[in-house]
C-alpha cells in the first residue's frame, strides 16, 4: 500500500501543472483581448456619465444577494449552532473575496475551512453542503442561460425552459439521494441531507439580482437595451464560473459579456469597457464589503452538537 500511496501525488503533479499552465494561459489570452479591445478614457466617459443613484442601486442589489445567501447559510447549519446573521454574512462575504482572487476556484476551500472552524462541522458535511450550493448554482444559471440565451423566440424559450426545469425536478433528487446515501455518515450533521433543493431560493435571489444590477450598469453604460445588457451580464457571469480563471476573472468575464451581448463587431470597444467598468464596480462592492465585515466584531456560536 505505501509504494501506491507514495505514486499516487507523483502521478497527480503533471494534471496540476497542466491546470496551471492551461490558467496561465487563459489569463495571458484573456488579458491580450481586453487591453486590446477596453479603453480607459471610454469607460471613464462612460462611469461620468452614469448618476450616483444608478451605482448606489446597483451595489444596493449584489449586497442584497449575499444577504440572501447569509439566510441560507444560517439555515444550513441552525440545528448545529445559533449564530447571528451577520456572521453568517462575514462568512460569505469572505468565501465569495478568496473564490474571487484565488485561481482555479481555489478559495471553494475557504466555505469549509470557515464553517468547520466556527461551527465544529464535519468535513463531508461542510463539502455535501457547498456541492449542494454550486449544483444550485449551476441549475440556476442554466435556466437563466435558457430564458436568455438561446436565439428563440420568447415563447419557445419559455416551453423549453419549463422542460428543463421538470427535467430537473424529476431527475436530479434521485440522483443527488444515492450520492448522499453513498457518503453515508459523511454528511451526518448536514440539515435534509437528502432534499437537493434546500435553500434553491437564495440561489435564485441572488443570481437574478447580480443579472439585473450588472445589467442595468451595461444597459446605462453602453446604451443597450436592457434585454441585450442582462445577456450580456449573464455571460460574464457563466464565464466567470469556469474553472480556468485569471485573478477576479478579469478579461474572462469581458469577454462573456461581449459575446452574449450578440452587438455589431463596431461596439466592441463601448460593450467591453462598460463591461469592464461594471465588472470593476462588482468586484469593489464584493471585495470592499468583505474587508469591512472583517472589522466588526465576531459574535459566539451557542453550539448545539458537533457532527465532526
Amino acid at each position: 500500500m505505501k509504494p501506491a500511496q507514495a505514486d499516487a501525488p507523483a502521478a497527480a503533479r503533471p494534471l496540476h501543472y497542466l491546470r496551471v499552465s492551461l490558467t496561465v494561459f487563459v489569463c495571458l489570452l484573456a488579458w491580450t483581448w481586453l487591453l486590446r479591445h477596453a479603453r480607459l478614457d471610454e469607460l471613464g466617459a462612460q462611469a461620468a456619465r452614469l448618476p450616483a443613484w444608478a451605482w448606489f442601486v446597483a451595489g444596493a442589489a449584489l449586497l442584497a444577494g449575499h444577504a440572501l445567501r447569509a439566510v441560507r447559510l444560517q439555515r444550513d447549519w441552525r440545528h448545529v449552532a445559533q449564530v447571528r446573521w451577520w456572521d453568517c454574512l462575514r462568512l460569505v462575504l469572505t468565501h465569495n473575496a478568496m473564490v474571487l482572487m484565488l485561481p482555479l476556484r481555489a478559495g471553494e476551500a475557504a466555505y469549509l475551512v470557515a464553517v468547520r472552524r466556527e461551527w465544529g462541522v464535519g468535513w463531508g458535511a461542510a463539502g455535501l453542503a457547498l456541492l449542494r450550493w454550486r449544483l444550485q448554482d449551476a441549475a440556476v444559471l442554466g435556466m437563466l442561460a435558457v430564458l436568455l440565451l438561446i436565439p428563440l423566440p420568447a415563447w419557445q424559450r419559455g416551453v423549453v425552459a419549463v422542460l428543463a426545469a421538470a427535467a430537473l425536478h424529476l431527475l436530479l433528487p434521485p440522483l443527488w439521494r444515492r450520492f448522499a446515501a453513498r457518503a453515508g455518515a459523511a454528511g451526518r450533521g448536514l440539515a435534509d441531507v437528502d432534499h437537493p433543493w434546500r435553500g434553491l431560493s437564495a440561489s435564485v435571489g441572488n443570481w437574478t439580482l447580480k443579472v439585473l444590477a450588472s445589467g442595468g450598469l451595461l444597459a446605462a453604460l453602453a446604451g443597450l437595451p436592457l434585454p441585450s445588457a442582462c445577456r450580456a451580464a449573464l455571460g460574464g457571469e457563466l464565464a466567470g464560473v469556469q474553472p480556468l480563471q485569471p485573478p477576479a476573472g478579469l478579461g474572462v468575464y469581458e469577454g462573456g459579456a461581449w459575446l452574449a451581448a450578440g452587438a455589431p463587431p463596431d461596439a466592441v470597444v463601448t460593450i467591453v469597457s462598460a463591461a469592464l467598468a461594471a465588472h470593476a464596480f462588482s468586484l469593489a462592492v464584493a471585495l470592499g464589503a468583505a474587508a469591512l465585515a472583517q472589522c466588526a466584531p465576531a459574535g459566539s456560536a451557542l453550539r448545539e452538537e458537533s457532527p465532526s
